[in-house]
């Protein structure tokens, strides 16, 4: 079987990325060029294992590191939605390339013809469709949505700027002035517009956001926002 290493590098790593960017439609949720190509790269490394003597399945445990590495304690949600995906378009361009063979999780095609040439020009299309479509589509700023919590009704406004995490999870945050007591849990130092401020940190048991109700969501209290609540996109999932 005679097998180009440069075409099949450059299509699992089309594979890979087609597989980020469904990720990102399923999941709504926006990923920039940088960030596509840090995942597209360290997957990808996943083709050198067709050298190495190692035991079947071993890209399943590979791809979960890297998914822990990336997302901490959101590879539940990630890692099997990514795997899926990933497995899918291996199987279908299986399907599609009579000349090609899945090997350790790596799609391998013997010779290079104007079939596989037109397969290649497909997901290129597929790709850059859902780039502008979806990875790249930035929410509408001016956007609010309901949330209530606490017996406490405001707007939320979605912020896709909001990369603040605690102990892996995504934060949220709440106008302070909207609650008269409450019990911190930790603090933690974030780098605002301005200025380097400390916030607390609490745990919400319950949070109804857009009218779906999330469990155990962190929130932290901001003293100087100009809004109620600023959502996270990491956190958002599906629901916006």
């Amino acid at each position: 079987m005679e097998v180009y290493i440069e075409v099949t590098y450059c299509i699992n790593a089309f594979i890979i990325l087609l597989s980020f960017e469904l990720l990102c439609f399923l999941l709504n949720i926006q990923m920039t060029k940088k960030e596509l190509f840090k995942y597209v790269i360290t997957y990808n490394i996943s083709f050198i294992f067709l050298y190495l003597d190692l035991f079947d399945g071993f890209i399943l445990f590979y791809d979960l590191f890297l998914t822990f590495l990336y997302f901490r304690k959101q590879v539940y949600i990630y890692y099997p939605i990514y795997l899926f995906i990933y497995i899918s378009l291996l199987a279908f361009l299986n399907y599609l390339l009579p000349q090609s063979v899945i090997f350790q999780g790596v799609l391998l095609i013997e010779g290079f013809n104007f079939t596989s040439l037109g397969i290649l020009s497909i997901v290129v299309c597929v790709i850059i469709y859902f780039y502008i479509s979806f990875c790249s589509y930035k929410l509408n700023q001016n956007e609010m949505i309901d949330v209530s919590f606490f017996d406490i009704h405001c707007l939320g406004f979605i912020d896709n700027g909001n990369k603040v995490f605690y102990k892996g999870y995504p934060v949220i945050f709440i106008s302070k002035h909207l609650l008269h007591e409450y019990q911190a849990i930790d603090t933690i130092d974030i780098t605002t517009a301005n200025s380097l401020e400390t916030i607390d940190i609490i745990l919400l048991d319950n949070i109804d956001i857009n009218h779906q109700t999330l469990h155990h969501v962190y929130a932290g209290l901001m003293s100087s926002s100009e809004y109620d609540c600023i959502l996270n996109t990491q956190l958002m999932g599906g629901l916006l």
